[in-house]
């Protein structure tokens, strides 16, 4: 491979991983002395599943990838009734929790995100730890931050996907390190 060819290859890689790296590590400085939040083990923090078989509702599926379900269920049904949000999410108290696991601790913390044209949008977490925004005025990309008891946790990059859940799974996706958590 020749040097520049070499070189535009690195660039490329350098610029996909600063692109998808928008939640990459806890977006949080840590002391040395502190441990890494995202390094814990899987677990429901609050010992309470909620099914996705309970009615609909603001905290319906904690940790599931909103939009898309939506999405899915609007085109499965014809019907168009599931709200299409400009983004959704759920924020945990701790980095790897499971679907469907309700993240009654976060309930109350504010999520604000600033979108392309610097409009903020204000969205607190409801009783599931559930967030989200239906406005068609909103505008991609965005940056996010989570602030909870005067501590701010802020996303590494901007975002052109509204559909939280769908990279901060359990494990992550997509250079996320796992879910959207509290700050600590």
């Amino acid at each position: 491979m020749s040097e520049s060819r070499a070189m535009r290859s690195a660039c490329a890689i350098c610029l996909a991983a600063a692109f998808f790296g928008g939640c990459g590590g806890s977006g949080a400085t840590h002391a040395n002395s502190t441990p890494d939040p995202f390094a814990g083990p899987s677990v429901c923090t609050s010992g309470v599943m909620s099914s996705i078989n309970e009615s609909e509702g603001p905290e319906m599926g904690p940790g599931r990838a909103c939009v898309s379900c939506h999405a899915d269920s609007n085109n499965s049904t014809g019907e168009g009734d599931a709200p299409i949000f400009a983004f959704a999410g759920t924020v945990y108290p701790s980095a790897h929790e499971p679907d469907d696991c309700v993240a009654a601790a976060s309930e109350g913390a504010e999520i604000e995100i600033t979108d392309a044209n610097g409009k903020v949008y204000s969205q607190t977490a409801n009783a599931s730890g559930n967030l989200y925004l239906d406005d068609p005025g909103f505008t991609y990309p965005y940056r996010a931050r989570v602030h909870y008891q005067g501590r701010y946790r802020s996303m590494l990059a901007a975002q052109t996907v509204g559909d939280c859940n769908s990279c901060h799974t359990q494990a992550g996706d997509l250079a996320a390190p796992g879910r959207i958590l509290l700050p600590d």
